[in-house]
């Protein structure tokens, strides 16, 4: 969960499955493959894209302006979230987790920053733009972990994955071609 985790060396030396957190900027998930394939290597194994898990926060709807709204709103469910973390991290002392540098200042980092880089919401085809464009940084990884949050609308939270499953998904593999295939996993 942490740019740069020396952590996820161990992961690799260990032949465990590395999973990167999504309340990550996606600039510090890119770090984390070649940490777990230098771990791989370290103990002479070969390191295997498939195998990497990466979470992100995401909400889809029919409509862009519903999945604004309750993706990123005032009562979203995904604000909560970002919210009860930026409380409980900055009393820790370990808000750099959202940073998207180092240097930035953390008085920048509020949750209305956390919502706006960290949560992927929107209709269908600016979902599958948003999931190549954050592969395109990061680069390859076998299974998206489509994070669960708590559902203020049960229909609308059904319905965000039913279109991840059938429509997103879908299409993401298409665009990424038979050899750079990825599946989708909820937690």
């Amino acid at each position: 969960m942490a740019p740069y985790s020396k952590g996820v060396i161990k992961i690799g030396e260990r032949g465990w499955i590395p999973v990167s957190a999504n309340f990550l900027q996606q600039k510090w998930v890119a770090t984390h493959w070649p940490n777990y394939a230098q771990g791989c290597e370290n103990v002479g194994q070969k390191a295997d894209t498939s195998k990497w898990r990466v979470a992100r926060s995401i909400f889809v709807a029919d409509d862009d302006k519903v999945a604004e709204a309750y993706g990123k709103g005032p009562q979203s469910p995904y604000r909560f979230y970002f919210q009860q973390l930026d409380e409980k991290l900055k009393r820790a002392g370990k808000i750099e987790l959202f940073k998207n540098d180092r240097d930035q200042p953390e008085s920048e980092v509020t949750p209305d920053f956390m919502v706006d880089t960290l949560v992927m919401a929107g209709s269908v085809n600016k979902i599958v733009d948003d999931i190549l464009a954050f592969r395109e940084e990061v680069g390859d990884f076998g299974t998206l972990v489509y994070a669960g949050h708590d559902w203020v609308d049960p229909a609308l939270g059904k319905r965000s994955m039913e279109l991840m499953a059938t429509e997103v998904m879908p299409r993401v593999n298409k665009a990424l071609g038979e050899t750079s295939r990825m599946s989708v996993a909820a937690a």
